[in-house]
């Protein structure tokens, strides 16, 4: 038995490919310019009062090199955009074909359920990892214009462990399609990693030891900080990576489940 049909792969990704052609350079050229404009920026952060400090410390403090920067200004923001166009991705490989009411014809081909649900995860898995990979590429790019010296290992451990969180994303997205009702609202989808993400801008600003110290853990972003990552002592944060790898795992197990008995008509 056939779990990935080629042809469909194909055809679904050439249905993607404007918006996930739009979305990556978009993201891509934004990584490149935020790179790019460094050197003009370092007045600006050495302008900044001291009473404004403690708040930035929170977020890697006043940052002394190109990689710095990129961790507060660019890598942030590569997480949030990222993790939502991974969640949109996701929830669009069922939502879409629901949404366009082509769903019925559409699942009416001479192909099993489970292939159908492989090949659909696959394409988003795909999708994501290309994400990824012409982001990196844009980034190092700006390195390189600027040049300065950095340490590509922490570079190449940011985007790798960015990489997961966005597959996790992408994949509990996709989950949610196949366990909620049809033609759900895509706002549903991007509400998970909003939501996520300001918790754990919350978590990065409050000190405390108590209940709010452990927001960090309930955020997949834990794990993949770019600020831990690209300029503080880096530990990894196994009980977040824990937690949503196990989500991950038992939301695609019912999500198959879910998807056998999936009524398409409309």
């Amino acid at each position: 038995m056939k779990l990935l049909n080629a042809d469909l792969l194909r055809m679904e990704l050439r249905r993607d490919f404007k918006g996930l052609l739009t979305w990556t350079l978009a993201l891509a050229l934004s990584m490149y310019v935020v790179i790019l404009i460094y050197p003009m920026v370092i007045d600006m952060y050495a302008a900044i009062p001291p009473e404004f400090y403690p708040m930035m410390e929170a977020f890697g403090g006043i940052p002394d090199t190109v990689v710095e920067y990129y961790a507060t200004e660019g890598g942030m923001m590569l997480q949030l955009f990222g993790a939502i166009f991974a969640a949109l991705a996701g929830f669009g490989a069922i939502n879409r074909d629901e949404r366009e009411r082509t769903a019925e014809s559409l699942y009416v081909l001479p192909i099993r359920r489970t292939a159908f649900f492989v090949t659909k995860i696959t394409r988003v898995s795909l999708e994501v990892l290309f994400f990824i990979l012409v982001n990196a590429v844009a980034s190092y790019l700006g390195f390189l214009s600027v040049a300065e010296t950095i340490d590509y290992r922490s570079f190449l451990l940011f985007t790798g462990l960015n990489g997961v969180v966005l597959l996790m994303f992408a994949w509990l997205c996709f989950a949610m399609a196949c366990l909620m009702k049809p033609n759900a609202k895509q706002m549903s989808a991007i509400a998970i990693p909003f939501v996520l993400y300001v918790i754990s801008v919350i978590s990065l600003l409050t000190s405390d030891d108590g209940i709010l110290g452990y927001l960090k853990y309930t955020t997949p972003f834990t794990f993949s900080d770019p600020v831990e990552i690209l300029k503080a002592d880096f530990r990894f944060e196994w009980i977040s990576f824990t937690v949503y790898m196990s989500l991950t795992v038992i939301a695609t197990i019912a999500a198959w489940r879910a998807f056998q008995k999936r009524e398409f008509a409309f």
